[in-house]
């Protein structure tokens, strides 16, 4: 939290020395070539930065109660339980002829080298199908993860653009139990409910249209 008040203040300080340094030059007549810095536009409206509105979002109620993330976890758990499936399905039998190929060699120390090689060759290829199963199955269960976390991500950020316009507000910070970026957050402040609701309702339009 310091180091962001920290960040703040610089980003002023910044800005008040930006603009004397181009006020000063326009009294002298200054014939500086220097490309004008473009100054943000909550710092070059007349009297200064206009007060800040910062609101939150409680991320673990989002999670628990916006029906898009409910629904989709729940259609995603269904996808990886029919995964899991699908690796014992395949694993199993590889596996059982892995560990007999194991037992067969333990029994008879006395083999040839060829049998021996053989035996061994064949269980390389065993081993590098089972992992091949499973780095398929985690490998596509991870993308849909993934794109259900960008799915998710866009809507709110699409959702909290015209929300925050319509309210004056200016950030909207996470606050959740995973990612402790506020340690306090005044509840007078807490949008939460509202942005819940409006992104449920949306969601329920979108699935109607459907």
């Amino acid at each position: 939290m310091i180091s962001k008040i920290s960040l703040a203040l610089s980003v002023v300080l910044t800005a008040m020395v930006i603009f004397l340094w181009v006020k000063l030059n326009g009294m002298t007549g200054s014939t500086d070539n220097t490309p004008e810095v473009p100054v943000a536009a909550a710092f070059a409206q007349e009297g200064g930065a206009k007060p800040t509105v910062v609101a939150y979002v409680n991320g673990d109620t989002l999670n628990s109660k916006y029906n898009f993330i409910v629904e989709k976890s729940k259609d995603l758990e269904t996808k990886m339980a029919a995964a899991e499936e699908r690796v014992k399905k395949e694993y199993g039998p590889r596996q059982a002829q892995y560990e007999q190929n194991m037992r067969y060699a333990q029994e008879h120390p006395e083999m040839s080298d060829a049998e021996a090689m053989a035996l061994q060759k064949d269980m390389e290829r065993l081993q590098k199908e089972m992992d091949e199963i499973q780095q398929r199955e985690v490998g596509v269960m991870q993308k849909k993860e993934a794109d259900l976390q960008q799915e998710l991500i866009t809507r709110v950020n699409e959702y909290l653009k015209k929300f925050t316009k319509e309210r004056g507000i200016d950030y909207v910070i996470n606050k959740q139990s995973e990612f402790q970026v506020i340690l306090f957050g005044n509840p007078d402040y807490d949008i939460t409910a509202e942005v819940i609701a409006g992104l449920n309702s949306e969601y329920e339009i979108e699935k109607q249209a459907k």
